[in-house]
């Protein structure tokens, strides 16, 4: 599916090895690593990433989705935007990659794509948890945790916080409520 897939917010697979059992594929390098690397457990040697170079990941990921989403002909579901899924070229300029657990989205006046349960914990939709029918907003949710990690530098799950922060979602959610008051 890979091959078929071009835009500058994707990782390029430039070939593959299949002798025998083995299978090899053979992705452009992106020498900065992953948006994990540069969000998470930073060595004390290095910079956070600035407020720009953040929002510019932020766009150029949402691009690439948009592309899968919007472009692509059936459109593509991502399945794992991850921090980790997202990696980074010499300029900061991000690429989606990963795209193993990718499904080609609803086709004609379907919805959903009914399917087992798969992603990563903590930036899986819960709708789609709960009932395993896969939408493209399914991604748009997981994108959302990316840019909650963007903005405040926290794991999307993070058992190393106190009960009530462990899930970023869940805490954003509960930190936001206690803060807006209404009039009446």
């Amino acid at each position: 599916m890979l091959s078929l897939l071009h835009h500058p917010n994707l990782v390029n697979l430039i070939g593959y090895c299949a002798d025998g059992d083995q299978r090899l594929l053979v992705y452009e390098f992106m020498p900065l690593g992953s948006l994990e690397d540069h969000l998470h457990d930073l060595p004390p040697d290095r910079e956070p990433l600035d407020w720009n170079t953040r929002m510019k990941i932020a766009a150029g990921a949402a691009k690439g989705l948009e592309y899968l989403h919007d472009k692509a002909n059936p459109p593509v579901i991502y399945r794992d935007l991850k921090s980790s899924n997202i990696l980074l070229d010499e300029g900061y300029h991000p690429k989606l990659s990963n795209f193993g657990l990718a499904k080609l989205g609803p086709v004609g006046d379907k919805t959903h794509v009914s399917t087992r349960v798969m992603g990563t914990y903590g930036y899986c939709a819960p709708e789609y948890a709960m009932t395993g029918q896969l939408t493209l907003k399914s991604d748009v949710y997981s994108f959302g945790v990316v840019f909650l990690e963007l903005i405040t530098g926290r794991k999307a799950i993070d058992n190393a916080r106190t009960h009530g922060e462990h899930n970023l979602v869940a805490w954003m959610t509960f930190s936001c409520s206690q803060r807006l008051t209404f009039p009446p």
